[in-house]
């Protein structure tokens, strides 16, 4: 089918073209016969797409050039532009350079066949050192630390002998141990060889220690020996097989070392020697044991007994005691063995320890240390309750350290145990009870231990004040609830002497013990701080249980206090200090009447 070339592909075509004879043009400029309108293609002259003539021209010529001669390169056979071959200029394949034959090729045959050669010696050589073989017919050689060494069959031979000789598990000749030769020993031979022989020290030792006319022995019956046998035949058994430390830089391979050390022990003999020692722990130990014989501790002067009726106390007497250091006397004994003396006699001189209290000063210190009384009234059964109370607590000793309590002297008050309803305070109400009327005894216990300058445990003040002890100053009891207690707090026994003098209605405590310092007394001194007064007007109570019409009071008015009690040190009657010992409140009670009249009080 025939194709017609585009205008507008042939114009670009056209710009490539050699230019004619005598003119010049760009490549891009326009001929002069062609005007710048723009042509208008009609549908009729389109041509199929496809190749131009002159194209087609051009790729025949290029099949028929590859014919004789192979392509280098492939072009496009749909190029465009013109190909310097076609145009005239020389054939791009005419020109074709052929390989050339290498001219040394036996030379390089030649150092392949040096390199085998030198390679296959070199591994001759060290097949001994890796493949751990050797040659008869031909020496061996190995590289070591960067050198070329030789192998010499009659040296190793030697080595081989010399290493054998070494090996053996006896000691070398030359050696003794207490001038026995135990060369050619095993070291179990060389221990039985020396141990059959006394060592230097004989073997033993006496020393005896006398305190206070008894006399003890440290001897090597009860003290162990001991002889370094094992220890010296191990030292002797090492000569020979130790080397030095850095044995890269020293002259001598550790064998060589080893095998210098056995000659010269060949040339000039060594000798060992042993040492017998002893038990030391052992030493310890006897040393303790005189000491727990001979040490006793002083004992003090002590209250033997105290009268009630003649208030009068006996005492035991006192005590010395001896110490002996057994550090010290360690040190005397295994200092004489140390020393080289094995037979002596320690005269040991025990120190005296004096009681830190004698019976003289128990004496003299010892005696009545506070007392106080108080007034009762003349009601019977309230003076039996205080007896009794006063009878149960009276004789009581109160170790150091150990609390009172008045409940427990005392025990429930009860009617089998004698006492009597009395008044008592419950509530803010006053009414009979078994028992009433021991506070008053309680308090005047306190009042004493106070003044004692022993230690308030528990303590709780009355609804309101009391009138036998000043305000702050009193102590409550009831069964089992409310209890007053003290403490022992001194070094010594303190003594509680209590009884009810009837005809003179009061009642009296006494607290016996060691005395407080030289001239020192204790005082109470209370401080109301704060005030309350009841109402004016009677609160009425409605009580039906009341016969109808009457009327009956059963709270008395009452002020309230707030009390601060202080603890007075004086010294020969003058105040030296004051703490606070505790607070009291008191509380205000309004007048109450309880009544059956409803008709004129109300309900």
């Amino acid at each position: 089918m025939t194709q017609t070339p585009n205008p507008g592909r042939k114009r670009r075509m056209d710009r490539y073209q050699e230019p004619q004879s005598g003119s010049v043009r760009t490549p891009y400029s326009r001929p002069a016969d062609v005007s710048p309108v723009r042509q208008t293609r009609s549908p009729q002259a389109r041509q199929p797409i496809g190749r131009s003539a002159e194209l087609q021209a051009r790729q025949d010529q290029m099949r028929q050039n590859t014919q004789y001669a192979p392509a280098r390169r492939q072009t496009p056979a749909y190029s465009d532009f013109e190909q310097p071959g076609l145009t005239g200029g020389r054939a791009p394949y005419g020109n074709i350079r052929r390989k050339k034959k290498n001219p040394h090729t036996a030379l390089w045959a030649a150092v392949a066949l040096v390199c085998l050669m030198t390679s296959g010696v070199l591994l001759l050589f060290a097949a001994p050192q890796m493949l751990n073989i050797s040659f008869d017919s031909m020496p061996s050689f190995a590289f070591v630390n960067g050198s070329l060494i030789q192998r010499d069959q009659r040296a190793i031979d030697a080595h081989a002998g010399l290493r054998q000789y070494l090996a053996t598990d006896r000691i070398h000749n030359g050696i003794y141990i207490d001038g026995i030769h135990v060369g050619g020993m095993t070291r179990d031979e060389a221990v039985a060889a020396v141990s059959a022989v006394p060592g230097s020290a004989g073997g033993s030792f006496d020393i005896g220690v006398s305190v206070e006319g008894y006399m003890w022995s440290v001897n090597s019956n009860n003290v162990p020996l001991y002889r370094n046998v094992h220890e010296v035949v191990m030292q002797a058994y090492a000569v020979g097989r130790s080397t030095g430390t850095n044995v890269r830089s020293a002259s001598q391979t550790p064998l060589s070392q080893r095998m210098s050390a056995v000659n010269a022990v060949l040339e000039q003999p060594i000798g060992f020697y042993t040492v017998t020692t002893y038990d030391r722990e052992a030493v310890r130990i006897i040393c303790a044991e005189i000491a727990g014989v001979i040490n006793r501790d002083p004992v003090n002067a002590s209250v033997a007994s105290f009268d009630q009726a003649t208030k009068k106390f006996t005492f035991n007497s006192d005590e010395s005691g001896v110490y002996v250091d057994p550090d010290a006397l360690y040190t005397q004994i295994v200092s004489r063995l140390d020393s080289g003396v094995y037979s002596d006699t320690i005269e040991v001189q025990p120190q005296v320890l004096l009681a830190a209290v004698t019976r003289a000063e128990l004496m003299n210190s010892f005696g009545l240390v506070s007392s106080f009384t108080t007034k009762k009234t003349g009601n019977s059964n309230r003076t039996t309750n205080i007896a009794l109370s006063a009878d149960a607590i009276n004789g009581t000793t109160v170790l150091p350290g150990e609390t009172f309590s008045f409940n427990r002297a005392t025990g429930e008050r009860t009617e089998a145990k004698g006492y009597k309803p009395a008044a008592a305070i419950a509530g803010g109400e006053t009414f009979d009870e078994i028992g009433g009327g021991v506070c008053q005894t309680s308090s005047t216990l306190f009042n004493a231990v106070v003044r004692a300058d022993l230690e308030i445990a528990s303590r709780k003040p009355h609804a309101w004040p009391s009138d036998y002890v000043p305000k702050g100053e009193d102590a409550t009891v009831n069964w089992p609830n409310l209890d007053f207690k003290f403490t022992n707090n001194t070094d010594w026994p303190v003594f509680i002497v209590a009884w009810c003098d009837k005809s003179a209605k009061t009642v009296t405590v006494e607290i016996y013990g060691k005395s407080l310092a030289n001239g020192v007394t204790i005082d109470l001194e209370s401080e109301v701080v704060y005030k309350k007064d009841p109402p004016s007007e009677t609160l009425y109570v409605y009580n039906p249980s009341l016969a109808y019409g009457t009327e009956e009071q059963t709270v008395k008015a009452r002020t309230g206090y707030r009390v601060e009690t202080y603890k007075v040190y004086l010294q020969n009657g003058q105040e030296v200090s004051r703490v606070l010992l505790h607070t009291s409140d008191y509380k205000m009670y309004q007048k109450t009447v309880e009544h059956n009249k409803p008709n004129v009080y109300g309900t």
